[in-house]
């Protein structure tokens, strides 16, 4: 690397940690005073140990504009300077000065995408869980791989959810066991769905287990039947999985399932599409924050860098603008979560390829 661009690459650094440092304290001082009602009933190290578990989601979703900014106010400070003018003065292009900052950019894009296959995920689930349980305090739960839910119910019963579907409050592969005070199964209930209405649990195709004195058993079907339960689907909807606590290959298998179960997933579609294309945002926004630099010289570097910021917001306006609309069926899941990062890179690349030298 020639020395100019490892002082380019030193001078992006230093303000991406900077501002990356920055962004990422007043996320987590934001964050907490808004969660600071239920985080007081929480013993401290609830708290800590949260925010230590988030730290690289926040992180992934700041790293954009820190990237912004840093190309901004790195590129400003040589123009104030005449860094910028003496290099183009030795005939080196503005695309050729810029180089190791775009080489960076794309760098860290690659990066969070491994990290949003790896680290985010995993500890993203430790955090939403440890939220669940000791700050929201749901009952206690467990996921297995293929997020299929063990849920303890009130009195003394245990839930078993293949799948459940948050919108309508519907759950596929529903099973009851309901114990003694010793644990000895009682009753077992088995349906094929189960579906709130009307204040009550109706289940669809199923069977019911009972356990007589003697140790035998006796089973009936039913083709319906209302089910006492003070669980809600809003309580099980607390414990279904979020798509940021997965994976991309877990969430394309979680699809896979509610595919052949008959579950809309258009959804978990479009969250599958977007965890992609946010990991290149920083790359988009390396390009918008260079073509300000470079159009606005030597002054008005810090007004420009406030207008950076607004270009961050309405980034991501538009962006849950496309997402909702991709919900919604509106947008096909990959037009939805590319949309943004396409109209914003030709606007960047628009204006760089314009410049004169």
């Amino acid at each position: 690397m020639r020395i100019l661009d490892r002082y380019l690459s030193s001078e992006f650094l230093k303000v991406f940690t900077f501002s990356l440092i920055v962004f990422l304290s007043l996320y987590v001082i934001v964050d907490l005073f808004d969660r600071l009602g239920r985080f007081l009933d929480a013993p401290a190290w609830v708290v800590v140990h949260y925010y230590y578990y988030r730290l690289p989601w926040i992180a992934f979703q700041v790293m954009p504009v820190s990237v912004l900014l840093a190309a901004l106010l790195s590129l400003g400070n040589l123009a104030r300077h005449n860094e910028l003018l003496a290099m183009k003065m030795g005939y080196l292009s503005s695309l050729r000065i810029v180089r190791p900052l775009l080489i960076l950019s794309l760098l860290g894009s690659l990066a969070a995408l491994v990290m949003g296959e790896s680290i985010v995920p995993r500890m993203n689930e430790r955090a939403l869980n440890l939220y669940r349980v000791k700050v929201k305090k749901v009952a206690a739960f467990q996921r297995t791989k293929e997020n299929d839910i063990w849920y303890r119910a009130k009195g003394n019963r245990f839930l078993h959810i293949s799948l459940m579907e948050v919108a309508s409050g519907t759950v596929r592969g529903f099973t009851l066991f309901e114990l003694s005070p010793d644990f000895q199964l009682i009753r077992q209930v088995d349906a094929k769905e189960a579906r709130w209405h009307e204040g009550r649990w109706w289940l669809k195709d199923g069977e019911v287990l009972l356990t007589r004195p003697d140790g035998t058993y006796r089973v009936d079907s039913f083709t319906t039947l209302a089910l006492e339960l003070e669980e809600r689907p809003a309580d099980l909807a607390q414990v279904v999985r979020e798509s940021e606590e997965m994976s991309s290959a877990e969430l394309r298998a979680y699809i896979e399932r509610l595919v052949k179960s008959g579950v809309n997933s258009i959804r978990y579609k479009v969250d599958l599409a977007v965890k992609g294309s946010t990991a290149f945002v920083s790359l988009v926004m390396a390009i918008i924050g260079i073509a300000f630099a470079l159009r606005t010289g030597k002054g008005g570097v810090m007004a420009w860098a406030g207008a950076c910021v607004l270009v961050g917001v309405c980034y991501w306006i538009l962006l849950s603008v496309s997402v909702s609309l991709g919900r919604g069926g509106v947008l096909h899941p990959l037009i939805a979560a590319w949309l943004p990062n396409a109209l914003f890179t030709a606007a960047g690349l628009g204006s760089l390829l314009t410049l004169k030298g």
